[in-house]
Parts: structure tokens; sequence; C-alpha cells
């Protein structure tokens, strides 16, 4: 456990060095805007604040649409796949990426927000998308789901 603390720790600052030394290398007209949604978490290159939020991540998945096929809810399953790959906090399993809201989304989901002091209840909404794009973009996951999803334009990132 320890070394895990350690390792993300390690990281989270090598991140910020990273972020830091490339704000001092760019002048104000030509940088990139860069914001952070959380303390230790560093924007993804690029996206503005003031861009709107387009796709997935404006929208509220849950059990609710059981039984019905939603690709958001796919982009979401490999979002929280990834985490869990990483062995990361949050999901609890890995998850069948079939595009349908079931009982193990929802336990990963709970699982996930729970592991980030999210409000813990087994929807994913606005907060849960905002931290999966995040921690995907921090872990290195920034693929075709993580676009498809609309994390590339999430203004929290």
């Amino acid at each position: 456990m320890l070394k895990r603390r350690v390792h993300t720790l390690t990281v989270t600052g090598i991140m910020i060095v990273a972020a830091a030394l490339v704000t001092l290398s760019t002048t104000a007209a030509s940088a990139a805007p860069m914001t952070a949604s959380a303390p230790g978490h560093v924007a993804a290159p690029g996206t503005a604040a003031a861009t709107e939020a387009t796709g997935c991540v404006t929208e509220d998945f849950s059990e609710a649409d059981e039984g019905t096929y939603e690709p958001c809810v796919l982009d979401e399953q490999v979002l929280l796949n990834d985490v869990y790959d990483a062995h990361d906090v949050g999901p609890n399993q890995l998850l069948a990426t079939d595009g349908y809201y079931g009982p193990d989304t929802t336990s990963d989901v709970t699982s996930f927000q729970k592991a980030w002091d999210l409000e813990v209840d087994g929807i994913t909404g606005p907060q849960t998308w905002d931290q999966l794009c995040v921690l995907d973009y921090e872990l290195g996951y920034r693929g075709t789901y993580w676009h498809n999803a609309g994390c590339a334009s999430e203004p929290g990132l």
C-alpha cells in the first residue's frame, strides 16, 4: 500500500513539474490554456476552460438505462477498465464492454465514486465523468473511447 502511494505521489510530482516547465517555456500569446480540475491533477494540453463540453460527459447514465445499448456506456466501461488495469483506486472488477449499464457497471461506478470522494449514487454524471476523464488522461489513456466520451473537450480538464 505504501509503495503504491509513493508511486502515485512520484507520478503526480513529475506531472506537476512537467506542467510547470511547459508553462514556463511558452509565451502568454501562444500558450495553450491549461486548467486543473483538482489538486494534483494536471490539465490536458490544449483544452480550454471556455470550451463547451460535448458527448457523453454531458449525459447521466445509471442502472435505469439497463437493457438499452448506449455507446456512451461502452466508452465509460472502457475508461473504468483502464483505471482497473492500471491498478488505480476505484473500479472493483474488469467490466464486460458491452454498452449496457447493469449491476456490474453500477458496482464499479459506486466503488469509483467512493474512492474519489464523489457523491456515491451509482449514476455516471458530470462529476464522475470528469474524474474518469482526468484519471484516464493522467494514466496515459487518451484513445478513441476517451475522445468519443467527450473527454478532450471537457472544461474540467
